[in-house]
């Protein structure tokens, strides 16, 4: 146990109260230790695990871009990690696949579509204001395909991996070269 001097020396305002009230107690705590990890927290996963999922998406992605058929500029896919709840990172690759008009969306979606079903990939139809959308989802992995005024945006999710705080900012800020 420290002299209480001691811990009211090192903190001004505390010394400053107990000197112009003498007859109340000041208590100083010891800071506290930081929390332990939950036991049942996840473990991060490998270099290896990470790079296979982001593998996975991209070929996802392509094997899309393949059924929509060839397009008068080739889409550039761009796959990128984002963060997800709790210490956990996911890959997202995607493209937009420029259109001429309606009926080329829709020879689009119904070649998306085919693929995806083909996949094993369970989708529906749905609508975001008056953008209509085709979601689909397969082994936690979800694929959003949205028309839009002259093209068609496809989006590739991985699945959630949890990984350690610093490998996430490295992956999310680009420089996962660094992890």
């Amino acid at each position: 146990m420290t002299d209480p001097q001691d811990a009211l020396a090192q903190a001004p305002l505390l010394r400053v109260v107990h000197e112009r009230h003498p007859d109340v107690d000041v208590v100083v705590l010891p800071p506290e230790a930081p929390a332990p990890e939950p036991a049942d927290a996840p473990v991060p996963v490998t270099d290896a695990a990470l790079d296979a999922e982001r593998s996975r998406v991209e070929a996802v992605l392509a094997g899309l871009l393949a059924a929509a058929g060839p397009a008068d500029a080739a889409p550039v896919p761009r796959a990128t990690w984002r963060s997800a709840p709790a210490s956990h990172v996911v890959p997202v690759a995607e493209a937009r696949l420029p259109i001429d008009g309606p009926e080329a969306g829709i020879a689009v979606g119904r070649a998306l579509s085919a693929r995806l079903r083909a996949d094993g990939w369970d989708g529906h139809l749905d609508r975001a204001g008056a953008t209509p959308l085709l979601l689909a989802a397969h082994d936690d992995r979800t694929v959003r395909v949205a028309w839009l005024d002259a093209a068609v945006l496809v989006t590739v999710r991985g699945r959630d991996l949890p990984v350690a705080t610093a490998t996430a900012r490295a992956l999310v800020a680009g420089t996962e070269d660094d992890r």
